[in-house]
């Protein structure tokens, strides 16, 4: 959904009916890939206060998976909570860009990359390019290079890139989701909520004049309606049932994801 700025919420009990972190894992690259296929910006892993969750875990596999593999190394440490993310499978976006020799590069080429501390980034390439400002080392940064002789970049706003470059995850609270004024229309799914049928009409109309905006999703042992309360419908702009006929007992949040990004893409384009 390139040109919109797209958001997925997720509770931090999304994990609960998972017990092995080998499972758990599994489960977060599952949703990572979904969430790359239709370009979202953005993935805030909210409080849900009723239950234990994990936001940590979640954050951690999800920043991981957006990283670049050949910064993996420099970013993430030993640790135990990545023990499987070996398993995790590839997102394969653009800023994941393979390693080129440096006659290949160009200037205005962007790539991800660790700053390093006598001034120059490593950006996976047998040559390192000198930054035009100093930034700290150790600080991950979007690049833009401005000069191939010699080889000089600058930082920039990954805003700049003019293809889809990933996703920024955030922690917050079920109301800071609700109240976040960056996304213009907010799209809760719920089983109790209006067919997606019934709603698809004015959905298309508000999805198409909107910049931006938010799917929120349960968990898998409580919806939306259990977390927010019974105020939910005034807190979004639609609580739709993504599945009003849905054929099994309970619907998993990385499924609805799918699901609901899928269905917003054919309205939008």
């Amino acid at each position: 959904m390139l040109g919109r700025r797209l958001c997925v919420a997720i509770p931090d009990t999304v994990l609960e009916e998972r017990d092995a972190l080998r499972d758990k894992t599994a489960k977060l690259g599952v949703m990572a890939r979904a969430c790359s296929i239709y370009g979202v910006d953005v993935i805030q892993v909210f409080r849900d206060d009723g239950r234990r969750g994990e936001p940590t875990l979640m954050r951690k596999v999800l920043e991981y998976l957006e990283t670049p593999q050949y910064l993996r190394r420099r970013l993430y440490p030993l640790d135990e909570t990545l023990r499987y993310a070996g398993l995790l499978p590839p997102l394969r976006i653009p800023s994941h860009k393979p390693k080129v020799p440096i006659e290949r590069l160009a200037v205005g080429d962007f790539r991800e990359g660790v700053t390093n501390a006598d001034g120059t980034v490593d950006v996976g390439l047998d040559k390192n390019p000198r930054l035009r400002e100093k930034v700290p080392a150790g600080r991950r940064v979007t690049l833009r290079v401005v000069s191939t002789a010699p080889l000089t970049a600058e930082v920039v706003d990954r805003e700049r890139v003019n293809e889809y470059w990933g996703y920024a995850v955030e922690t917050a609270t079920a109301a800071e989701v609700f109240a976040d004024r960056r996304f213009a229309l907010k799209v809760a799914t719920s089983r109790y909520g209006n067919s997606f049928q019934s709603a698809v009409a004015a959905l298309r109309d508000a999805a198409r004049k909107a910049s931006t905006l938010k799917l929120v999703f349960g968990s898998p042992s409580r919806g939306l309606f259990e977390i927010v309360g019974p105020d939910l419908p005034a807190r979004a702009d639609f609580v739709v049932n993504l599945y009003p006929d849905q054929h099994v007992e309970t619907v998993r949040t990385e499924e609805a994801i799918f699901a609901g990004l899928g269905l917003m893409n054919l309205l939008i384009i």
